[in-house]
């Protein structure tokens, strides 16, 4: 099975013989020419068909990622890096290759280092955050694609979790017609004529600084029953429900601040922390309670309740301690700084939570006695390859501990 080039700026894809044959990695672009600056292009020791060839063949014949596709080729670094800069330079191709990095935002660091062995340490397509760089500019084109086929704020926040507050409103706006964000889905079991009653009754209980214990009566809506529980800890507005359904057997958290305080930028702001957690979920992360839905109208959150198998105190006083148990964090960009929060953490075991089972690595993490993390706003976010885009992307708030 070959690949063949019937013009010099054609390239097309063979049918597949029978329907049992692999489905491959796909791109629909796939039939499109290559633009005439595939060839016109100088290209030194190298021919360009020869390598689009053999990139296009591991990509739609053998199902590999363009990102491992351009890592299985052999070549000297520096055609290599001249046909990095091919790929990088066509809307199409880069938009496959750096959304194939992006979709495996684990696999980052090793891939960074990977492509410094292919291309060379000094390759100006490996200078990620340049402005007037190839990469760079390859992936404002990316994200503004990115931006604008999404379907859900939820697809954004799975490719990182620090898009501005005017990005997502703008958005949302499209999308919907109106300015009532929401991120996530309403669990189905609160159902959402349920939740317009408990959020109210919720609200009545709220205090402000330091929370005093007490006890919430039960709601009874439609003949089910819901029971609350008040979590005092923290000294900032937000307040902190668990809400359990027992004839469901489920129970959630509902996170909710006041109105005045809704943001998607700002330190504490629940919008700021749904976007944190949205990514984390999004990516299965072991290490985070899940976010279901988050509400700007109405400022609360909804997470899946995680069974408080409680830590040494003194374990979480230690940032480097913190971050060893929280290794999925680092892995996925973002960096923990908060050892003021005892109760932010619990020992990730089977009891966890009913969805825990399917994050990623969770077997292994049993063995190592990681943690979850129910309190996310004390992170930085940082990708070599997801640089910050002016309209698009703003810097986390990292000020939470001038406060303590």
């Amino acid at each position: 099975m070959k690949i063949y080039f019937n013009q010099a700026n054609s390239y097309y894809k063979p049918k597949l013989q029978n329907s049992k044959q692999k489905k491959v990695f796909c791109n629909e672009n796939y039939n499109k020419s290559i633009p005439y600056f595939y060839y016109s292009l100088p290209f030194r020791g190298a021919n360009i068909s020869k390598m689009y060839e053999e990139y296009n063949w591991y990509i739609y014949n053998d199902g590999v990622k363009p990102i491992y596709s351009f890592l299985k080729m052999i070549a000297p670094k520096e055609e290599m890096d001249e046909f990095l800069t091919h790929i990088l330079k066509t809307k199409d191709r880069s938009y496959e290759f750096i959304d194939s990095i992006v979709s495996i935002p684990r696999e980052a660091n090793d891939i960074y280092k990977r492509l410094v062995e292919k291309v060379g340490a000094n390759s100006k397509n490996l200078m990620t955050f340049m402005q007037d760089g190839t990469y760079y500019q390859a992936y404002k084109m990316y994200t503004e694609e990115k931006f604008n086929r999404a379907n859900t704020l939820s697809e954004l926040l799975r490719v990182r979790p620090d898009w501005s507050d005017e990005a997502l409103k703008r958005k949302y706006f499209s999308l919907s017609g109106n300015n009532d964000l929401k991120i996530g889905k309403i669990p189905k079991q609160i159902p959402s004529e349920h939740l317009k009653q408990i959020i109210p009754y919720l609200m009545s209980k709220m205090e402000i600084g330091v929370k005093t214990s007490k006890k919430i009566d039960n709601l009874v809506i439609d003949g089910r029953t819901y029971e609350f529980k008040y979590f005092t800890e923290g000294k900032s507005s937000k307040n902190v429900f668990g809400v359990f359904v027992p004839i469901m057997m489920k129970k959630y958290i509902i996170k909710i601040d006041n109105l005045g305080d809704r943001n998607l930028d700002a330190p504490f702001g629940l919008g700021t922390l749904a976007k944190i957690d949205k990514y984390l979920t999004a990516n299965r992360s072991r290490n985070s309670a899940p976010l279901c839905y988050y509400d700007y109208k109405n400022n609360f959150s909804i997470y899946k309740y995680i069974e408080h198998a409680h830590i040494d105190k003194i374990e979480t006083q230690n940032i480097d301690k913190i971050k060893t148990h929280l290794p999925d964090f680092d892995k996925l960009g973002l960096s923990y700084n908060d050892t003021v929060g005892y109760n932010n953490f619990f020992l990730l075991n089977e009891a966890s939570s009913d969805t825990h089972y399917k994050t990623e690595g969770f077997q292994e993490a049993l063995k190592k006695r990681e943690w979850i993390s129910v309190d996310n706003d004390h992170v930085t976010y940082n990708n070599k390859f997801q640089p910050s885009i002016s309209g698009f992307h703003k810097s986390l708030p990292n000020a939470m501990q001038m406060f303590y």
